[in-house]
């Protein structure tokens, strides 16, 4: 998959886990005040081909995740969430 200005590519393998659309606070703030549609995807079967992200997490929340970016142009890429586990 290609972003925005191309400096990063990533492939996603596997059946999704879980598609999604959240309204927390976190993801309207990601988003800019709106929700965020998701794709869970299984962790090994996920892996930035080129280039490099960019992670940010919030110090004041208790479970916070870490949002990974495009360092270039800024492109939200993934979420990883603590302890986050799928059966």
């Amino acid at each position: 998959m290609l972003l925005r200005c191309g400096a990063v590519r990533y492939k996603a393998e596997g059946k999704p886990m879980l598609k999604a659309e959240c309204f927390c606070r976190e993801c309207q703030y990601t988003t800019g005040g709106n929700s965020l549609l998701l794709m869970a995807m299984p962790a090994d079967g996920f892996a930035i081909t080129k280039g490099a992200v960019k992670g940010f997490k919030r110090d004041d929340l208790e479970k916070g995740v870490t949002r990974e970016f495009c360092a270039d142009c800024g492109t939200h890429l993934a979420t990883r969430a603590p302890g986050l586990k799928w059966r």
